[in-house]
């Protein structure tokens, strides 16, 4: 044991070995009251939730873009908060699965072999430096596995196929929403250091670039991708099982009589989901193919970059509509509504072409406004001389005070919406699409005897039910990663089938069925009752983790204490127990140990979408 640095609580010596990297606006709280604490230092659970809570109240007093110098085009909520959420942030997500093994068909406007679209995470890979070209970029990914099935050139004059064909690597300016849909669902977060993952970030991609080199897609040419699919089995050659269209028709037609729905509707009967975006016309206005029946379409709303936080009980009212398109499809005498879902469509993090002019400013940008984050205005001034051809900033503003620095270095990256030099902000149902299609893939991951048909209804079943907003536009709710995992996982033949899901009460009923000992989370006079006393209850909490040797549940009842509650091995790489809380709001993680280290890792639960803050880059699981 040891002592917590700031409180001088006593804290497990193996958990302050992991709470040493406090998220940047905590870390700026802590070291005002703190100034000799250091992050290496680490802090205790209890410490890092009362920072986190302090900061959240500051935050909440600023709405989003508050009316600063200058206006900001994204979330900014004080001067030291300036960045967007990653997507394992926003919402609960299944950390067991990452779509491995399978492969979803991206039809858009171009691609470029991004970084994060390697097979792994290669911290040797350098190729992130102001200087990068397309040759350094190809010499270092062809040098290492990427997930690129195949490459396909459906435009006109096209180059042919392959992972060497020239417009592959060439077309770069046409390229850039193709780009943006991969990396976001699949990309491993290479260039962001983790941050901003995608939830398949090790599925195979098959990228077919359709449309004309203006970069126009007319109708045709995204029918022209779908058929190449459907001819000579080629979704079957390479493993299709998801398809994300984020292009949409050309105008109003009944589903029935348009070449592009029932495209998609005999990729569905040969076992292929097809993931739609709904379009951002924000009027009861479908195109093709959003309106095909057996089309997954997917609206968007607006979460103003937050983490859905159990402890704000507004928080769910607090979601908004993203302008998207609505409508119904008619089968036989049966009305569709679309959108069926909601992913987020707002303040997503887009990757930025490594090879771009763009690229070159905001990382001179960026460096600049991290030396002065930091408190160095003679570093950034530095930055800004040495590239100041890059920079664009004249001699006054270079050599200026700390604070014009700063509000010119505003003026600069807010119309390039930047989030950090490698991802800018960007928006749409375009994006929104993706997230669901990364979650099909790691829900196949899990189970591969679903059908599109199951994938789509486990997707809608596992929703956030939105009732404040209106019915026709706001599907079946909004898209929750780890629970539509989760349902994949029991249902239709799963490897956990009969197991309840992480994080839920269970009956004295489902006691006995499960045969699993009850351990006593929390020591308290409520649990020297019954165990169907009003005052306590018994929760369910399970966890994958196939290469784990131990684990262990930990939350604020016990201290965080890393060994005391073991949960027990089961089938699948699953581990579970069962626990009696007494009532009340309980957050708890779980403590992972794997192979021959007697290190842990302190996980939250996938499956439980309840969150609350906790001062670190992923909040706490809760019990409530």
């Amino acid at each position: 044991m040891k002592s917590c640095p700031l409180c001088g609580g006593a804290v497990d010596s193996a958990l302050l070995e992991k709470t040493t990297d406090p998220s940047l606006p905590v870390r700026r709280l802590i070291e005002q009251a703190h100034p000799a604490w250091q992050p290496s230092d680490g802090i205790c659970p209890a410490c890092g939730l009362a920072y986190a809570r302090r900061h959240a109240h500051t935050r909440s007093a600023r709405p989003l873009n508050a009316q600063t110098f200058p206006r900001t085009t994204f979330p900014y909520y004080h001067p030291q908060e300036y960045g967007l959420l990653g997507l394992t942030q926003r919402l609960p997500h299944h950390p067991g699965y990452t779509g491995k093994g399978v492969t979803i068909a991206f039809l858009d406007s171009g691609y470029y072999p991004h970084p994060d679209l390697g097979e792994a995470v290669d911290p040797s890979l350098d190729i992130a430096s102001i200087d990068t070209d397309v040759a350094r970029i190809r010499m270092a990914l062809e040098k290492r596995p990427n997930r690129i099935r195949q490459y396909v050139n459906l435009t006109e004059g096209h180059q042919g196929s392959g992972v060497g064909a020239p417009s592959l690597w060439s077309d770069a300016g046409n390229s850039w929403h193709g780009q943006m849909t991969t990396v976001i669902a699949a990309g491993n977060g290479q260039l962001s250091g983790g941050l901003h993952r995608g939830y398949a970030s090790q599925a195979d991609l098959l990228p077919i670039k359709v449309g004309r080199p203006s970069g126009s897609i007319p109708e045709d040419d995204i029918l022209g991708g779908l058929q190449w699919l459907l001819r000579d089995d080629n979704w079957q050659r390479y493993g299709v099982r998801v398809v994300n269209v984020s292009v949409g028709g050309d105008f109003p037609q009944p589903w029935w009589e348009n070449p592009l729905c029932l495209a998609v509707e005999e990729l569905t009967r040969r076992g292929v989901l097809v993931v739609v975006a709904a379009g951002n016309s924000g009027q009861e206005r479908l195109l093709a193919p959003a309106q095909a029946p057996s089309a997954l379409t997917v609206g968007g709303i607006d979460d103003a970059n937050r983490r859905w936080r159990a402890d704000r009980p507004g928080e769910v009212e607090g979601l908004r509509l993203y302008q998207h398109s609505w409508g119904q499809s008619q089968v036989d005498a049966w009305h569709i509504q679309k959108p069926e879902i909601l992913a987020p469509a707002v303040w997503l993090a887009g990757p930025i072409l490594p090879v771009s002019p763009l690229f070159r400013e905001l990382w001179v940008l960026g460096r600049a406004w991290e030396a002065l984050q930091n408190g160095d205005g003679d570093g950034a001034r530095h930055i800004l001389d040495q590239w100041h051809s890059v920079a664009k900033l004249t001699w006054a503003i270079r050599t200026a005070s700390d604070e014009a620095v700063r509000e010119a270095l505003l003026l600069r990256m807010n119309p390039h919406k930047w989030v950090h030099s490698h991802a800018q902000h960007v928006d749409g149902t375009s994006v929104a699409a993706p997230l669901v299609a990364a979650t099909a893939a790691q829900m196949l991951e899990a189970n591969p005897k679903l059908t599109p048909a199951q994938v789509k209804q486990l997707l809608v079943e596992s929703a956030l039910p939105l009732r404040h907003l209106p019915d026709e536009q706001a599907g079946q709710g909004l898209l929750q990663p780890g629970r539509a995992v989760a349902l994949a996982l029991r249902r239709h033949g799963g490897s956990l089938a009969g197991l309840p899901i992480s994080g839920t009460p269970i009956s004295a009923d489902s006691l006995r069925k499960l045969g699993i000992p009850v351990r006593v989370a929390v020591e308290s006079p409520a649990n020297a009752g019954s165990p169907t006393g009003e005052s306590e209850r018994l929760i369910y909490l399970g966890i994958h983790a196939p290469q784990a040797r131990s684990v262990s549940l930990v939350g604020s009842f016990d201290g965080w204490q890393p060994e005391r509650l073991h949960l027990e091995q089961a089938r699948g790489g699953w581990w579970h127990g069962v626990f009696r809380f007494p009532a009340g709001e309980h957050l708890y993680r779980f403590w992972v140990v794997n192979g021959e280290s007697s290190r842990g890792e302190w996980v939250v639960d996938g499956e439980n979408p309840l969150r609350a803050e906790s001062g670190f880059a992923t909040g706490h699981s809760v019990i409530g």
